[in-house]
């Protein structure tokens, strides 16, 4: 259910899960993400859109490189990193509208504010993977949503949400079949567990990461 709360309160955290049938109608689309050739294509698969929306319409937004500045991302910092965009089928799809709106309405994003989306997928080939390699960080936005579509033969991958870069987890969950979380950047942090196959295949978990910084 979407939260109905005044965009004037005040917002930290919230968890919730999409419905079933979003869930189903967004997964089949992570099984064509293209290769990502930065640093972390041999654990990552990327596409990256930037979207508004208005009074529950999407728009996409001009193609836009993505970089994150050195101070933020240790990993990957100030690298200037181009992705494929999310396809207009999925675009279109009620069910990612359902996302964000959720999204939207819980960390109270106003109409008209740009809404930056990752899709992706971490795998994991006979050994661990990194889910977040930059460790306990904060991505330099307002607001954040991770939404986890689904796990498929591992173990690991808690998303963690800490108080500060060096307190333990508040919060450590193996979110699955939709669940998520919304943060407020500014005051959280977050991290994950590395993922491992539980057999031989490869094992995988599926990600739509939303940022957004308010307007004023």
């Amino acid at each position: 259910m979407i939260t109905d709360k005044p965009n004037t309160d005040a917002f930290y955290l919230e968890l919730g899960q999409l419905t079933a049938d979003s869930v189903n109608h967004l997964v089949p689309s992570f099984d064509h993400l293209p290769p990502n050739p930065y640093a972390d294509g041999a654990f990552r698969l990327r596409r990256y859109s930037r979207f508004s929306i208005d009074h529950g319409t999407i728009k996409r937004l001009p193609t836009q490189a993505f970089v994150q500045d050195e101070s933020i991302n240790h990993f990957q910092g100030n690298v200037v990193r181009s992705y494929e965009e999310i396809d207009d089928s999925i675009v279109k799809d009620a069910a990612f509208i359902e996302l964000f709106e959720h999204f939207q309405k819980m960390a109270n994003v106003s109409d008209h504010t740009p809404i930056e989306v990752h899709q992706l997928r971490v795998f994991a080939d006979h050994k661990s993977a990194e889910v977040a390699p930059e460790g306990v960080h904060q991505d330099g936005f307002d607001r954040i949503g991770i939404y986890v579509m689904q796990r498929h033969n591992i173990q690991g991958g808690n998303i963690n949400v800490h108080l500060s870069k060096n307190s333990p987890a508040l919060i450590s969950h193996d979110f699955d079949n939709g669940e998520f979380v919304v943060l407020n950047d500014r005051k959280f942090f977050h991290s994950a567990q590395p993922i491992k196959p539980i057999d031989g295949d490869q094992g995988y978990m599926d990600i739509f990461v939303l940022t957004a910084n308010l307007m004023h």
